[in-house]
């Protein structure tokens, strides 16, 4: 659902919309997509779930940082505010789904012995996604979020609600003029961190992967409009997105994990086993980040970039 609502969103953007009515059509598709999977989010029952309405939220917070310049100060403060709120919460959930599900791929490297004792691991991070579980649902229960999702809702409803008054006709507002400004520099945001790789360390290629992640959610919102080009860069995008989440996930595991007591010998020695396969899985995580991001970074790639804007007309 979410997807076709998006794609159908981008359709129907015209060249000529002003910036913010382009970005009312955008938001309105993803709290479409939002409020689709709250009710999975609730029961937990589909891991997906909590990820898609997170990923909602996260491009919804995204698009506000893209062309917030359009929207008055106030609304774009408030809504991004709600939206972290609601993130943050679902976040707490999605961290320890994917952490639960990294440790069941271990499982098969353990002896009987410790596959038990990975299992207690398990229960006991289970039992803390219950709770958070628990505060995700007294928020959805909350005034604050009725609130939230009555107020927005008018503002992806009425044209023109949250916006700037254009002061002069002939002032840049309109998509084709703006926006191949803002995706430009989105990549300039990205192609920067080539003065601080490849020694890079953990906490600036979090850096760099949430760059690469507003590129590509900038991209996709308007790729109906823009060149064919775009679909090979999207691709490359994803998938320097999807190595640099892998080597953050990682570090956020052993952070986690490691800082985990009370564990029993057998349970640390699985911690111990467990933490020692990921750092060899980091180690050659870099390696491939660091040959992908010289094939990235290069002028035939920033040429299919710049090709696709010129269908900004």
């Amino acid at each position: 659902m979410g997807k076709s609502n998006k794609s159908k969103a981008a359709r129907d953007i015209a060249l000529r919309d002003p910036m913010a009515e382009a970005g009312r059509k955008l938001l309105a598709a993803q709290l479409a997509r939002m409020k689709a999977h709250e009710a999975g989010s609730r029961t937990g029952e589909d891991i997906e779930s909590v990820h898609q309405m997170r990923v909602a939220i996260r491009r919804m917070r995204s698009l506000f940082m893209l062309i917030g310049a359009a929207y008055k100060p106030k609304t774009v403060d408030k809504y991004s505010r709600d939206l972290r709120r609601i993130a943050r919460a679902l976040g707490r959930i999605r961290d320890l789904d994917v952490l639960i599900h990294d440790l069941e791929t271990f499982r098969p490297a353990l002896p009987e012995g410790g596959q038990a004792a990975l299992d207690q691991l398990i229960e006991r991070l289970d039992s803390r996604r219950s709770e958070h579980r628990e505060g995700l649902n007294a928020l959805f229960d909350s005034k604050f979020y009725a609130r939230f999702l009555r107020q927005f809702a008018r503002l992806c409803k009425k044209p023109g609600r949250g916006a700037k008054p254009v002061p002069n006709r002939e002032e840049p507002h309109q998509l084709r003029h703006v926006l191949p400004i803002l995706l430009h520099e989105r990549l300039a945001r990205v192609r920067a961190y080539d003065t601080v790789l490849p020694a890079a360390d953990d906490a600036i290629l979090h850096a760099l992967r949430v760059e690469f992640k507003q590129l590509r959610y900038a991209l996709e919102f308007f790729q109906p409009l823009l060149g064919s080009t775009t679909d090979s860069f999207l691709r490359e995008a994803k998938e320097m997105q999807e190595i640099l989440g892998r080597i953050n996930d990682i570090a956020v595991f052993s952070d986690y994990m490691s800082g985990l007591k009370k564990l029993s010998p057998e349970q640390a020695a699985v911690l111990q086993g467990y933490l020692a396969d990921r750092d060899q899985a980091l180690a050659a995580l870099r390696l491939r980040f660091a040959e992908q991001w010289a094939a990235f970074n290069t002028r035939a790639r920033i040429r299919q970039f710049s090709d696709a804007l010129l269908m900004l007309r």
